[in-house]
């Protein structure tokens, strides 16, 4: 049972006053926590460096964004560049360079790439924030191929 959000009494789940101070209250049967979330912000979220990939799993697995193509390119593409991520900074390095020393020219290349994708990200996150598409070379192409196969 809700509650009023004035008083604190028990209101009816679909009621749109309270019975006792008749305050209007904001509940609404089946609110879904994203119905605040703008596109843009949404977007945003997706490109949050590393930690991106949770609300973009968030929105491709909501009702809300379903039909929403260009918040789940931005969901897919973030997915897909922060798979990329993992493999050059864990993959890639204990494939290539087992044996190498940890401060030698292995590790500058490797740090040299993480580099590049913090940037790519705050790129991005910076696109979005402007309501400006960027397609990444495969990243994107991989993303738009996505959405294309779910409509």
């Amino acid at each position: 049972m809700p509650y009023c959000t004035n008083c604190g009494t028990g209101v009816d789940t679909g009621a749109g006053y309270c019975h006792h101070c008749g305050a209007r209250q904001s509940h609404q049967p089946g609110h879904d926590f994203l119905d605040g979330v703008s596109d843009r912000t949404a977007t945003i979220l997706c490109y949050i460096p590393v930690f991106g990939i949770i609300p973009s799993i968030v929105f491709l697995a909501a009702q809300r964004f379903r039909g929403n193509a260009r918040v789940r390119f931005n969901a897919f593409q973030s997915l897909y560049l922060f798979v990329a991520w993992l493999i050059v900074s864990s993959a890639v390095p204990a494939l290539l360079f087992a044996g190498a020393a940890p401060w030698g020219p292995a590790a500058v290349v490797t740090g040299l790439v993480k580099l590049a994708f913090f940037i790519c990200w705050i790129y991005l996150l910076i696109k979005a924030a402007n309501r400006q598409e960027v397609r990444l070379p495969i990243i994107g192409d991989l993303a738009a191929r996505s959405i294309a196969e779910q409509t």
